[in-house]
């Protein structure tokens, strides 16, 4: 995650054109590329990659509180089949938003994603979802597991779990007190300003 390249220039345009949108509510400012990959390098969900780049690393600021939002570029290579059965390889790129925000207490790792109907039975046994009576919509869609459950109950954000009520298929992890919000979706405007919205829900 240290090589450097140029963003394609659709989506430069396309986050230049949302920053337009937001700067009358936050004030913008402009991060080296360094400090996202030293953020991101807390984070296990993206060892998966060959290559990671990133770009745009912008910081959301408003009042004494802030987030930030950046561009992952994101290149794997799979393995596809033929209809006649030969295997082949095909290189994956994709630019990815993120949005990175950071707790006021230290709660452990955690990871949140959307529950499945194998998840629902696997807790009967396991009892290792963390849910929020006071928030059902985001129990019920969300898995939510953590090494120290009781600190996610007490200081899991609320911004955070109004936020996931709304937006669905979301990934969120979290280290200590840094956490990350991923849609593991190619770049749009909507997507881009959904993040930013949670984001601004996160400071409040």
């Amino acid at each position: 995650m240290t090589e450097s390249r140029t963003l394609h220039k659709s989506a430069e345009a396309i986050f230049q054109s949302v920053l337009k949108l937001a700067e009358n509510r936050f004030e913008l400012i402009r991060k080296d590329n360094e400090i996202g990959l030293q953020l991101l390098s807390q984070f296990s969900g993206l060892d998966n990659y060959e290559r990671l780049y990133v770009h745009q690393v912008t910081e959301f600021k408003c009042a004494s509180a802030s987030f930030i939002i950046l561009l992952l570029e994101k290149h794997l290579t799979i393995i596809k089949q033929t209809a006649n059965k030969t295997r082949y390889q095909e290189q994956v790129e994709e630019v990815e938003p993120v949005l990175i925000f950071s707790l006021p207490e230290d709660i452990g790792n955690v990871v949140i994603q959307k529950e499945t109907l194998g998840d629902k039975i696997a807790d009967l046994f396991t009892k290792a979802d963390t849910d929020f009576e006071e928030y059902p919509v985001f129990s019920k869609n969300y898995l939510v597991v953590g090494d120290k459950p009781d600190l996610v109950k007490q200081h899991l954000p609320v911004g955070l779990m109004r936020s996931l009520e709304k937006f669905e298929d979301l990934t969120v992890e979290i280290n200590g007190r840094l956490g990350l919000v991923r849609a593991e979706k190619n770049l749009t405007e909507d997507l881009l300003l959904q993040l930013i919205t949670i984001g601004n829900q996160l400071l409040k």
